[in-house]
Order: C-alpha cells, then sequence, then structure tokens
C-alpha cells in the first residue's frame, strides 16, 4: 500500500478523576511556525463559556496535559491530556491520548480501538499511561480523530472490488476512518456511497472530515510536501487543538445528559417531588455549563460539534428530558392538589357536623344530659354517613396512599 505522508490519531476515553491531576495544567500546547496552540490563544479563540468549560481558569483549572514521548509497539505517544468537568472527587470527565502509527496504516490500529473481530490487541494500555491521574471507564468505547494525508503517489484504494469503483478513493479513507472498519468488518452498500453534503464537512479545498457516532476521520485532498508543506502542519495543530475541543465538548455533553437519562428512569422508585426538584437544578446546571450549540464566531468548530450532536441525537434527547421533567412536574402538581382537595372534603365532613351540634347546643341554652347525649350521637351518626359517600371514599383512598409508603 502507499506510503501516507501524515498520521495522526488521537483516542478519547471517558474517565473519573478520583482528584485533581498533578500534571501541567492547561491543555497539550502544540507548536508549528509561529503558532503556540496555548490555553492563552484557544481561549480567545473560543467564548468565555466555552473557554471556561475546556480550560478553566488559573484558580480552578479543567485541563491537564503530560507532553511524553515515548514509544509502545508501533504507536509513537506524543502527549495524553485530561479535562475534568468538575472539582468534586470522582468528578466525570475524558483523557485524550495524542499518537502515531509508525508502520501500519490507522485502519489496523483504528480497528483494535474499536473492538472489531479479529482485531489484535492495542500496543498500548491507556490505563498504565494515566497511571493514577484518572481511571478509564471500564468497557467504554473510545472516541477516534484521525487524520492522514497523502504522499506523492495520492491515497491508495481500499475498496478494490468492481463495484467500488465509482467510489472515489478520498471517500472511501473518509468512511474508513470515521467507521474505523474494513471491508472485512462492514462492507458497505455500493447503491449509497456517496455521502449527504452536510455530513461531509469541507474544512478547505484541502482537506475534508467527517463525524460519524464513534470516530471522526480527517483527510488531505492534496500530496503532502512534509516539513516544507504551506498548509498540513499548520492543518494538524488545529485537529489536535481547537477542532478536538470541539469534539470533546459534545463528548462532555454525551456523558452528562447520558448520566440525566439515567437518573430520570430511576425517578420512579423514589420520592417524586424531591427528585424531580434535584433534577431540575441539575438540568439546568447541565444547561448554564455545558449546553451550546454555537461555540465560536469561526464556523468549523460549530459545525463539528453540530455533526456530534447529530450523530448521537443530544439535541433531540435533551428536549425529550425536559418535556419527560415538564410531565413530571405537572403529576406532581396533580397529586398534591389532589392530596389537599382529599384533606379539605375529609376536614369539612369532619368538621360541619361537630359545628352545626355545638351552635345547636349554644341556642338551646341547656346542659341537660340526655340532651348533649343525643347531639352527641346524632353528630356521630352524621359524620359517619358522610364518610360513607362516594366524594368522601375517594379522599379517603387518597390520602391512604399519600401517607402508605
Amino acid at each position: 500500500m502507499t506510503r501516507l505522508a501524515r498520521q495522526v490519531v488521537v483516542v478519547v476515553y471517558e474517565a473519573r478523576f478520583p482528584a485533581a491531576p498533578t500534571w501541567e495544567p492547561g491543555p497539550l500546547v502544540l507548536r508549528h511556525g509561529q503558532v503556540h496552540s496555548t490555553t492563552e490563544a484557544r481561549g480567545e479563540y473560543y467564548s468565555a463559556k466555552t473557554a471556561r468549560v475546556l480550560y478553566g481558569d488559573a484558580t480552578h483549572p479543567r485541563r491537564w496535559h503530560a507532553p511524553s514521548h515515548r514509544i509502545v509497539g508501533d504507536a509513537e505517544i506524543t502527549g495524553v491530556e485530561a479535562l475534568r468537568v468538575t472539582g468534586e472527587p470522582e468528578a466525570r470527565g475524558l483523557v485524550a491520548i495524542h499518537l502515531r502509527p509508525r508502520r501500519e496504516t490507522p485502519i489496523a490500529l483504528l480497528r483494535t480501538l474499536a473492538g472489531r473481530r479479529d482485531a489484535p490487541p492495542a500496543d498500548f494500555d491507556p490505563q498504565e499511561l494515566v497511571g493514577d491521574q484518572a481511571v478509564i471507564e471500564p468497557g467504554s468505547r473510545p472516541f477516534t480523530v484521525s487524520f492522514v494525508t497523502p504522499a506523492r503517489q495520492g491515497l491508495p484504494r481500499l475498496y478494490r472490488q468492481p463495484r467500488y469503483w465509482r467510489w472515489a478513493p478520498a471517500l472511501q479513507w473518509l468512511w474508513a476512518l470515521a467507521s474505523r472498519t474494513s471491508l472485512a468488518d462492514y462492507p458497505p452498500d455500493p447503491k449509497n456511497l456517496e455521502p449527504a453534503n452536510n455530513e461531509i464537512i469541507r474544512l478547505s479545498s484541502d482537506w475534508h472530515a467527517v463525524v460519524l457516532r464513534d470516530g471522526m476521520g480527517v483527510i488531505g485532498l492534496r500530496t503532502d510536501q512534509g516539513r516544507d508543506d504551506p498548509f498540513f502542519g499548520y492543518a494538524e495543530l488545529y485537529l489536535r487543538s481547537i477542532y478536538l475541543d470541539a469534539v470533546l465538548l459534545g463528548m462532555l455533553q454525551k456523558q452528562e445528559l447520558t448520566r440525566l437519562e439515567e437518573r430520570m428512569a430511576g425517578a420512579l422508585d423514589s420520592s417524586l417531588a424531591a427528585t424531580m426538584a434535584k433534577l431540575e437544578r441539575e438540568v439546568s446546571s447541565f444547561r448554564h455549563r455545558l449546553w451550546a450549540q454555537h461555540l465560536t464566531p469561526h464556523g468549523i468548530p460549530n459545525r463539528l460539534l453540530s455533526a456530534y450532536q447529530r450523530q448521537h441525537a443530544l439535541r433531540e434527547r435533551f428536549e425529550q428530558l425536559l418535556t419527560e421533567i415538564g410531565d413530571f412536574n405537572r403529576l406532581t402538581r396533580d397529586d398534591e392538589n389532589r392530596h389537599v382537595n382529599s384533606a379539605v372534603v375529609v376536614f369539612t365532613l369532619i368538621t360541619v357536623p361537630a359545628g352545626i351540634a355545638l351552635a345547636l347546643l349554644q341556642v338551646l341554652e341547656t346542659d341537660e344530659p340526655w340532651l348533649l347525649t343525643t347531639v352527641a350521637v346524632t353528630c356521630v351518626a352524621l359524620t359517619a354517613l358522610l364518610l360513607r359517600t362516594r366524594s368522601a371514599r375517594t379522599a379517603l383512598r387518597a390520602l391512604r396512599r399519600r401517607f402508605t409508603p
């Protein structure tokens, strides 16, 4: 197979953080030419809200990095990053591992990371790379961002069967990188090879990207001139910094939405009113901290985030969550109103006969025992008759359910 000029892979894992990492605060600093991807430079690129989520501030950092270089098997690790959502113990977040395949094309590594059948085990253990800085969520499916550029011969065909002849090599690579599959894993349908216009993110005339459920594939469309290339070095820097950050924010949104959906599913197993009140506060916090669709005046990160949200139906899931909370709140209000009305009915049925009896005794102005007994018995009998009415029985059943665990 034709040798690729440039190969970059970033693997993102969900993780928990027992404490704040002790790595260097801030994102991984990348350099090419006169461009440095420092925290300050990225913060100016994004809105204040987005920058606060992705990087934190001087007193409350949210991002850390370890720029260690090492060779592990056929992969060259070029840096590790950690992104934590909050400062609480066991807070959720993400770990991003930057690497370069040394021999094979990224397809083999991506198949391994995706857990495809017959794929060899990975050369690196993410938990070993992060040490005690974070705990990688067991069984979590990593998200991958991969970027390749062609050498002089151009990108080779990955699908050589006649039925795929009309499928351009560039589109083959976009599909393979983003889906992390080979022909043996998933043979694409020849009748549906051309992606829709809104699926291909045309970053410029030199490179295109596609975002799928578990991967983002980026390819160069012209020959990469290596160190002397006027653009692809900057393109790699942009991809591993500001463009990656847009995807990381989408992953944080998915992570938190999934947690809220799990809380919602268990809401009926506990006190509805208390659970809904807490869920409302958490959803409000999620909306103010993490939820965003417009990150920057620069268009590409917004498009990357929209593509990720579309793949995971984040907007629809968030709207569904809000609808369900609204329905639960309506049910809670209806229950409370029903309980109050039931209590009022029972209180009225008990107190009205007693009030009539007291008023009657006051009018008669007597202290005859037989008369007092007659009025009391009549009052009790009238109360018993009233409590046997349909309205009274309905109110009593409602109160019984209210106070029965």
